[in-house]
C-alpha cells in the first residue's frame, strides 16, 4: 500500500503559514525560511509542494481572489427578501467588519506586489473587474431606468469606498468612519434614482 498524497494538506498548511506571515511581516518580510518555521516544516518542503517564492505569492493571489469570489457568490446566491441595495450596503459596510486586520494586510501587500509580478497583477485586476461589473448588474436589478454605464459607474464608486473603509481596518476606527462610509456610499447609489 503506497502512502496518501499529501499534496493537498501541505499546500493549505504552506498557505496558511504564508499569509500569517504576510498579515505580520508584509510579503517582503515573509521569507520562505520564516514561511517555514511558521508552517513547521523545512524550506525543501515548501519548495517541493509550492515551488519558488513567485509561486507562493501566485498561489496566495489565487487562493484570496477565490477567497473574496465565493463570499460575493454566496451573496448573490442569497434569496433574501431584503432590498438588493440594502444587501449590498450590508455586503460591502456590515455593521461588524467581517474582515481582520491581518487579512487587510494581506490583500494590499498583494495589491502592492501587482507591479512585480503579472500574474497577481491579472488575477486582482479580473477580480477588481468581475466585483464592479457583478455589482453593476445588482444595482441595474434594482434600477431598471438607469443606463448600464451610469450604473457601472456608480459600481466602481462602491467598490472604491469599500477598499478604502477597508484599507483602514488596522486603525480600528470608531464606528462612525463605517457609519459615514455606508451612508456616502448609500448617497452615491442613490443616485440612481435621478
Amino acid at each position: 500500500m503506497g502512502r496518501p498524497d499529501l499534496t493537498e494538506v501541505r499546500q493549505k498548511e504552506i498557505l496558511d503559514a504564508f499569509e500569517a506571515c504576510v498579515a505580520k511581516y508584509g510579503l517582503e518580510g515573509s521569507s520562505l525560511e520564516r514561511v517555514a518555521e511558521e508552517a513547521g516544516m523545512k524550506r525543501s518542503i515548501l519548495r517541493h509542494y509550492i515551488g519558488n517564492r513567485d509561486d507562493l505569492i501566485e498561489a496566495l493571489a489565487k487562493r484570496v481572489v477565490a477567497k473574496y469570489r465565493t463570499h460575493f457568490q454566496e451573496f448573490l446566491e442569497n434569496d433574501s427578501e431584503t432590498d438588493r441595495v440594502d444587501r449590498l450596503l450590508a455586503l460591502f459596510f456590515p455593521t461588524k467588519p467581517l474582515e481582520t486586520a491581518e487579512s487587510v494586510m494581506v490583500i494590499e501587500s498583494l495589491i502592492a506586489a501587482s507591479d512585480q509580478h503579472t500574474t497577481v497583477r491579472m488575477l486582482m485586476l479580473e477580480y477588481v473587474d468581475d466585483l464592479v461589473a457583478d455589482t453593476a448588474l445588482e444595482l441595474r436589478a434594482a434600477y431598471p431606468n438607469a443606463t448600464k454605464a451610469r450604473c457601472w459607474s456608480v459600481a466602481y464608486g462602491l467598490i472604491c469606498i469599500w477598499f478604502n473603509q477597508e484599507s483602514l481596518a488596522p486603525l480600528q476606527l470608531p464606528g462612525k468612519y463605517l457609519r459615514a462610509a455606508r451612508a456616502n456610499a448609500k448617497v452615491l447609489v442613490e443616485s440612481l434614482e435621478i
